[in-house]
């Protein structure tokens, strides 16, 4: 797919979609089974779009999953953006939507952005909760919760505090024992139960100081990976990471 839209592009059959000052060129991103067509919103490149698609099937002997397709342009009548999904026989795109697991287009600020993970946090605690589980299984269940379920978010959006409070006092209530039943006692501060074993602590994860971490990860990797397209975007459309703070 990607060769196809590079041969489209030394053509000039395909005009790509150009981002910031340095006008950084963007055409086509692929992960896994997942493709993103971007550029110009013209009924030029939509054909070709078809066109490559097209080609696709025919020499792989593939078949694209137009009804899972989606099609979208931003700043363009709603009416043709209707008429372009039609003629590629898919739906068209809403936003905000869902990519690989993560809201785009949304205020990440916003708590209800948050109350999937918040439901799925809870939900698989409170099963657990039903059990008797030792100390050391709840603090080895709430790190592999608080992996497996936020992680994700927490890696490309600032948690709000509301969100971070109201985690951690999931994980305090599933920490202590507390349930149906009522509250239970906490017998050291939760500041303490994140302190690493080391310091005396209970080694369990502080969700706002990972949350940094992995946020501050991203600075760290535009000074290693200056050549990476997602870097150069950042460069180009925001001056890089000066431009993010």
């Amino acid at each position: 797919m990607t060769g196809l839209m590079r041969e489209a592009i030394s053509k000039n059959c395909f005009r790509s979609f150009l981002v910031g000052n340095n006008k950084v060129s963007v055409d086509v991103l692929q992960y896994v089974d997942d493709t993103i067509f971007f550029g110009k919103a013209s009924m030029e490149n939509v054909k070709v779009v078809k066109v490559i698609l097209r080609s696709f099937e025919m020499v792989f002997g593939l078949r694209i999953n137009f009804s899972k397709s989606q099609f979208g342009a931003i700043g363009q009548p709603e009416d043709w953006c209707i008429s372009v999904a039609a003629y590629l026989n898919c739906a068209l795109l809403q936003l905000p939507f869902c990519y690989l697991g993560i809201p785009i287009g949304v205020n990440p600020k916003r708590k209800v952005v948050w109350e999937p993970i918040i439901r799925k946090f809870k939900a698989k605690l409170s099963k657990w909760n039903q059990r008797s589980i030792s100390m050391t299984g709840r603090i080895t269940l709430i790190n592999v919760v608080l992996t497996t379920l936020p992680l994700f978010y927490l890696s490309f959006f600032r948690a709000p505090s509301a969100v971070i409070n109201r985690l951690s006092a999931i994980q305090r209530q599933f920490l202590w024992g507390g349930n149906r039943e009522g509250k239970k006692i906490a017998w050291i501060s939760w500041s303490q139960c994140c302190a690493s074993r080391d310091m005396g602590g209970l080694g369990i994860k502080d969700i706002k100081i990972l949350n940094n971490a992995l946020l501050i990860k991203w600075k760290w990797m535009m000074f290693h990976q200056p050549d990476h397209l997602w870097n150069r975007i950042l460069v180009s459309k925001y001056k890089g990471w000066r431009g993010l703070d």
